[in-house]
């Protein structure tokens, strides 16, 4: 269970701060909600029901630097395969997203990285989706990692670069 003033990641809502737990009424029922702020969204609240599952499944403790460090060091002994089918690519990014999957989130990153490389080489661009996708997976790192690290959002490929870098080695 979380606890109030904990630091969390809700799915694609990114780094929330649980500012309270609290029942509402909901069609005549009460249920507790997880109110979550996130992070870098002014003007915005996140309503979790406690009790749903599914929802909650979405959230979990913020990484420690330890942890994100640890993950940089194993991303280049677990490479990412491309996924052609679009429509299944999509799918695991929705999945990836939901859980809140770091380690897959930068693999894919890798592999949408990648593939872009080897389009602009044939002098074409990303498809527009997987644009829209490697966008997305980006602001969940940066989010997540910038706030964990206590470092800007634009510092965080350097961060993950240097410490690949270092990995190899």
């Amino acid at each position: 269970m979380f606890q109030v003033n904990d630091m969390v990641l809700y799915g694609t809502n990114g780094v929330c701060e649980l500012v309270g737990i609290e029942k509402r009424d909901c069609g005549g029922r009460m249920v507790e909600y997880y109110i979550l702020k996130p992070f870098y969204t002014n003007n915005s609240t996140v309503f979790v029901p406690v009790n749903n599952e599914k929802l909650t499944s979405k959230m979990r403790h913020v990484l420690t630097k330890e942890e994100i460090d640890q993950m940089i060091a194993e991303i280049p002994g677990n490479p990412s395969e491309w996924i052609t089918d679009e429509r299944e690519r999509k799918e695991r990014f929705k999945d990836i997203a939901g859980r809140a999957d770091t380690f897959e989130m930068i693999q894919l990153i890798e592999a949408l990285l990648e593939h872009q490389r080897e389009v602009m080489e044939r002098g074409k661009k990303l498809h527009i989706a997987d644009e829209r996708m490697l966008r997305e997976a980006e602001k969940m790192i940066c989010d997540e990692f910038a706030y964990v690290l206590g470092i800007s959002q634009e510092e965080v490929p350097a961060y993950i670069t240097s410490g690949l870098e270092n990995a190899v080695k």
